[in-house]
């Protein structure tokens, strides 16, 4: 996405002193788009990576897209957007007060690893829950039992659910003569510290000692050995590479996985067209609700009227909504008047 580039830091589409005269041209192009929620999926995609991995340029361009958005389309559909950046200032504000917490609690020696947490609201973040476990390392376990303590004694009741798909490490090497800090996702780091104690180990070995699923494991994996972090000689067997080499010293391992990539789309797609049923439905029985009875004709344009700033509906769809609706009994047809559909409240 063309405006994604442009917010990212170091972007290299232009300069910052054009940036603001590019935005809006992105927006003039915005308007002519009839699928705008399609492009609000993408874009709240889009701006949680850059928020999460800190990948910005700044908050001031962030906040001027968001405002042209608005402009455009409502409060409604930015609304999200603008509360990802109240959830990015809490958490902030939360890794601070548990940190000052741990420091007055802990010798500095028991301090554990240099940790932050982003505590982000699943109503507004478009991040898919974790369909399976992972066995936390021992070298991070204190620390994330430390959090979820401070946590819960924070806001009793809430629950946190942990997504290492987006997490972030750095792991130092201190097996080669060079010293390297490997950037790495979750899963990576949970692979990686099985070497502490171990030159060698097999497929089986890793998915026992980690709970990654087998699948998921092998794709981990070879973005290791592609980045000859590991070698694979032997089926399933992998060897830490002794004779690592690398110019930069930060390495940065945590790319997203081709199959995740590939997938997005069509997921994204999939998301949009389910959430179109519902704002269809939504549509039609707010106007139902305020004019009590209504012709089918007329009912169908008022809901195309309605939802044209987000998309184009089909009258396919507006008809399966309102044969929904019939059978959810929120509305009846008129005795006698098959084309005609009163309210039931």
């Amino acid at each position: 996405m063309y405006a994604d580039a442009l917010l990212r830091k170091n972007s290299k589409l232009c300069e910052e002193d054009v940036l603001e005269d590019q935005l809006n041209k992105v927006m003039t192009l915005f308007k002519y788009i009839e699928d705008k929620d399609v492009f609000q999926t993408f874009y709240t995609i889009k701006l949680s990576r850059r928020l999460i991995y800190d990948l910005s340029g700044s908050n001031e361009n962030e906040a001027f897209m968001i405002s042209k958005l608005k402009e455009t389309c409502g409060f409604e559909y930015t609304d999200k957007l603008q509360r990802m950046f109240i959830d990015i200032q809490l958490s902030k504000d939360l890794t601070n007060q548990f940190r000052e917490r741990m420091e007055v609690a802990h010798d500095a020696a028991d301090l554990g690893v240099p940790f932050s947490a982003m505590v982000l609201g699943a109503n507004f973040w478009p991040l898919n829950a974790p369909t399976h476990s992972l066995i936390i390392p021992e070298d991070i376990l204190p620390t994330h039992e430390r959090f979820q303590r401070f946590y819960q004694n924070k806001h009793s009741g809430r629950k946190l659910l942990w997504l290492w798909k987006y997490s972030e490490n750095e792991l130092q090497t201190s097996y080669l003569n060079q010293r390297y800090m490997l950037v790495t996702s979750s899963y990576q780091t949970a692979v990686l510290l099985q070497y502490n104690e171990n030159n060698s180990l097999h497929l089986d070995e890793l998915d026992s000692a980690t709970s990654i699923p087998k699948g998921l494991l092998t794709q981990v994996l070879a973005v290791l050995v592609r980045a000859r972090i590991l070698v694979n000689n032997e089926a399933s067997q992998y060897s830490l590479n002794t004779n690592f080499r690398s110019k930069k010293i930060r390495v940065k391992l945590n790319h997203s996985i081709k199959a995740e990539v590939k997938g997005e789309s069509a997921d994204v797609l999939k998301t949009v067209n389910e959430d179109r049923k519902y704002v269809i439905q939504a549509t039609v029985v707010r106007i139902m609700k305020a004019r009590q009875t209504m012709r089918n004709q007329s009912l169908v344009q008022e809901v195309m009227s309605q939802i044209s700033t987000r998309f184009a509906p089909r009258n396919a769809d507006i008809k399966k909504a309102i044969d929904k609706l019939l059978e959810k009994e929120y509305i009846e047809r008129v005795d006698g008047e098959m084309d005609s559909f009163k309210y039931i409240a």
